[in-house]
């Protein structure tokens, strides 16, 4: 993403009233009552995290499940194997399809939330997440890089690969 379109990102961001009261309107508590939001709001990005991690490990055990049913069935199961051939293979392509959905929609929360606290960092003496995902954003602007970056994306795509492979080879 170029810088021009990050600034206006941000700019649109930062003019959404996330200050609902300036300074001098709120009183004399305003930066200690900013900072302490500021905590809080650091608090939620790491629930965020937190639970995108959570739901990755419940995913991938659902997946690691499925295969190990496929692997079963297919080896010692008196049930018809066309039936199974496409049940199981098909419902593990509409959970990984879930997955890469539920992974998408943190991955864009937490960069919102980011951003929200780079608007908060231009009223703090500090702006150590804008500058830490300034010198990500650095670090990623190969093609290599970003691939890295996203990868949480790519794995449920694999998954629905290897299931589509099932359908096909087996």
């Amino acid at each position: 993403m170029s810088p021009n379109v990050l600034n206006g990102e941000k700019e649109a961001i930062c003019r959404a009233n996330i200050f609902s009261a300036s300074e001098k309107e709120y009183g004399p508590q305003y930066k200690e009552h900013l900072l302490e939001q500021y905590k809080l709001y650091l608090q939620s990005v790491i629930f965020t995290s937190d639970l995108k991690l959570k739901i990755n490990t419940y995913f991938l055990a659902i997946n690691t499940a499925l295969f190990t049913a496929i692997g079963i069935i297919f080896s010692k199961s008196t049930l018809n194997p066309i039936v199974w051939h496409f049940i199981l293979p098909l419902a593990g392509m509409v959970i990984s399809f879930v997955w890469l959905g539920v992974t998408y929609a943190y991955k864009e929360r937490s960069v919102v939330k980011l951003r929200i606290i780079h608007c908060i960092e231009e009223k703090l003496p500090l702006a150590t997440h804008t500058t830490e995902w300034q010198l990500i954003n650095e670090r990623h602007a190969n093609r290599f890089g970003r691939f890295f970056f996203n990868i949480d994306l790519f794995i449920p795509l694999i998954f629905m690969a290897a299931y589509i492979l099932f359908i096909v080879l087996i």
